[in-house]
C-alpha cells in the first residue's frame, strides 16, 4: 500500500504489482473533473479492457484508493486509516460514490480513508469481508439497497449475514428509478398504462436488468400495486434493457434516472412516473407513481454505509456526522448531480428503521414471483 501522499490526494493502485509499474497517481481535483465532464448518456463510467486505460478519469485496473489528510491526534477516533470496503467493481455508480463521499469524509476527520473493492457475488463477499472485521471503527461496508434488503430473500442460505453480521450507519445517496415507454406504445402516462395493461393482461413486455435485481424487483412490486400484469424480462445488464426497447423488442423500461434522462431528453423515451417518494430534480416535469395513481408505490435505489455489528455506537454515530456534514458541501453536491444521485444521510435508527420495512417488502415480492439465486 502507498504512503500517504499531500491531503487532499488520492492514489490509485492498479493490481497486485502496481508498486512496480502500475501506479497511477490522481489527484482528487482530477477526479472531480473528469465527473464533471463523464457523458451524461448514463452517468456512468465504462470500462475499458486495456492495462492502465480509464474513461471518466477512473483506471480500469483500479483495486484500492487511498484518500489522505493529515492524520488525526493518536488518541482520538480515528487514529490510523479507515477502509471502505465497497460491494461493486471500480467505475460503477456505488465505487464513485464511495470515492467521492471517501475524500470528504477523510478531510471531516483529518485521517486516510481508503477505499477497497471486493466485487462479485452480488456483494456478499463484501459483506462477508466486514462482517468478519474487527468492530474498532476502521472498516465499514459501501454497498447498494440490493446487498442489504434482497438478498437475504434472494439467497436464503448465504444471504442472511446481512441482516446478523452488520450494523445500519447512514444511507449515503438515492439513485432513484423512472419508469419509461417507447414512444411508439402511445401511452403517455401511467394511467394509459394501466389501462392497456388490463385491457390486454399480458402481452406488454417491461425490460430490465438481471432476474432479481432492483430494476426487476421494482418492474414486479409496480405490476402488484397497480393490479396490472405484464411480462418482466431480465437482460444482461442496462444497456441491453435499454436496447430491447428502442428495438421495439419491449415495451416498457425500469431502470435509473441516470441511464434513462438523456434517452427521454432525446425523445426515445416517454417518462411515466419516478418511482420514488418526491419529484426527482432531475425530471422535474414527472410526476412520481403516487401522484399519477398508483398508492403506495415507492421504491429507490440506493447505496448506504454499514459496520460490523459489534462497532460501538459512538462510532457509528461520529462517522455519520461527518459524511452528514460532507453531504452538505457544495462540491460534493455538483459531483453527485452528475451522477444523478440524491444525498440523503439518515441516522442510524431511520436507516435501520428503513432497512427493515425494505426486507419486509422485498421478501414479500420475491416469495410472490418465486424468485431464488441459489
Amino acid at each position: 500500500m502507498p504512503v500517504a501522499s499531500a491531503a487532499g490526494a488520492c492514489r490509485f493502485v492498479a493490481g497486485a504489482d502496481a508498486g512496480i509499474d502500475g501506479l497511477l497517481v490522481v489527484s482528487y481535483e482530477t477526479i472531480q473533473n473528469r465527473l464533471s465532464t463523464m457523458p451524461a448518456a448514463t452517468g456512468r463510467i465504462k470500462m475499458s479492457r486495456g492495462r492502465n486505460s480509464a474513461v471518466g478519469g477512473v483506471a480500469v485496473a483500479l483495486t484500492l484508493a487511498v484518500c489522505a489528510v493529515p492524520a488525526a491526534d493518536a488518541q482520538q477516533y480515528p487514529a490510523q486509516p479507515i477502509t471502505f470496503v465497497v460491494s461493486t467493481t471500480p467505475g460503477a455508480s456505488p465505487d464513485i460514490v464511495a470515492r467521492l463521499f471517501a475524500h470528504h469524509l477523510g478531510e471531516s476527520l483529518r485521517q486516510t480513508v481508503v477505499v477497497e473493492n471486493r466485487g462479485g457475488a452480488n456483494g456478499q463477499i463484501a459483506v462477508g469481508a466486514v462482517a468478519r472485521a474487527p468492530a474498532d471503527g476502521y472498516t465499514f461496508l459501501v454497498t447498494t439497497a440490493a446487498t442489504l434488503t434482497t438478498n437475504p430473500s434472494l439467497y436464503p442460505k448465504t444471504g442472511a449475514l446481512a441482516v446478523t453480521g452488520l450494523k445500519p450507519v447512514t444511507k449515503l445517496v438515492d439513485l432513484d428509478f423512472v419508469v419509461t415507454a417507447r414512444p411508439s406504445l402511445n401511452i403517455a402516462n401511467v394511467q394509459d398504462l394501466i389501462a392497456r395493461a388490463k385491457a390486454e393482461p399480458g402481452k406488454l413486455i417491461a425490460a430490465t436488468t438481471a432476474l432479481g435485481s432492483a430494476a426487476y424487483l421494482t418492474a414486479e412490486l409496480f405490476k402488484e400495486s397497480a393490479g396490472i400484469d405484464f411480462l418482466t424480462v431480465a437482460h444482461n445488464g442496462g444497456g441491453q434493457a435499454v436496447n430491447a426497447v428502442l428495438g421495439n423488442q419491449a415495451d416498457l423500461l425500469f431502470e435509473t434516472i441516470a441511464l434513462s434522462a438523456p434517452l427521454i431528453e432525446g425523445g426515445k423515451l416517454v417518462p411515466l412516473a419516478v418511482t420514488s417518494n418526491r419529484r426527482s430534480e432531475f425530471l422535474p416535469n414527472v410526476p412520481t407513481a403516487e401522484e399519477a395513481g398508483v398508492a403506495g408505490f415507492v421504491v429507490s435505489g440506493w447505496v448506504a454505509v454499514a459496520a460490523p455489528k459489534d462497532t460501538p455506537d459512538a462510532i457509528v454515530k461520529t462517522v455519520q456526522s461527518a459524511l452528514r456534514q460532507a453531504g452538505e458541501r457544495d462540491a460534493l453536491k455538483k459531483s453527485l448531480a452528475n451522477l444523478k444521485a440524491h444525498a440523503v444521510l439518515n441516522s442510524p435508527e431511520d436507516f435501520a428503521a428503513l432497512l427493515q420495512r425494505e426486507r419486509a417488502m422485498w421478501d414479500r415480492v420475491i416469495k410472490k414471483a418465486a424468485i431464488s439465486l441459489e
